[in-house]
């Protein structure tokens, strides 16, 4: 009711007006909408887009900045996988008997081997291993190294101190290894 009756006052007034005030009023309300529209609707969604494209070149920026370094940490993840493979599979080795299996694959014999609890960070063990020969080739010393850094745990060599070097070529000494595995923590 209400609209019919605004419909009736409007079309009243509207008659009551001359033909030159017709035309203002009939150019002027679509153009006053016009103008409305363009600062109620248009400019705030121009002003939301150009802040949006902002961010975005923003974010783009910080990303293609970030990017070598997301590369470079993808890298070392591929890198460490296989170690973390190596001190999970160390958890519960028994080190004295491993380390005498491969020193007999290798053809060398072993005569003491203690292991020492080293320390423990960030849920991982560092045990320090020293294994004594006598009288044995330099070069099936070397395979046992080389066999323990390359095998299925994570063994790193710290030295070898060879005291006695005969005739024949054959030396005794220890070499001092460094196990390391997932401790009680992880």
């Amino acid at each position: 009711m209400e609209i019919n009756g605004l419909k009736d006052k409007f079309t009243e007034y509207f008659s009551s007006l001359s033909d030159r005030e017709k035309r203002v009023v009939a150019l002027g309300i679509p153009l006053l909408l016009v103008i409305l529209f363009t600062f109620a609707v248009i400019v705030p969604l121009q002003s939301l887009k150009t802040g949006y494209e902002r961010k975005r070149a923003f974010f783009e920026e910080k990303f293609e900045k970030l990017k070598p370094q997301v590369e470079e940490l993808l890298c070392l993840k591929r890198e460490f996988s296989p170690i973390e493979e190596k001190l999970k599979r160390g958890a519960n080795l028994d080190v004295p008997s491993f380390i005498q299996t491969v020193a007999r694959m290798v053809g060398l014999d072993v005569k003491n081997i203690k292991v020492q609890p080293g320390e423990e960070k960030y849920g991982y063990q560092k045990e320090i291993v020293t294994v004594t020969f006598k009288e044995a080739d330099i070069n099936r010393v070397a395979r046992l190294i080389s066999s323990l850094e390359n095998g299925s745990y994570y063994f790193k060599a710290d030295g070898i101190t060879v005291t006695d070097y005969d005739e024949n070529g054959l030396v005794s000494g220890k070499v001092t290894l460094f196990f390391y595995r997932r401790g009680s923590e992880g």
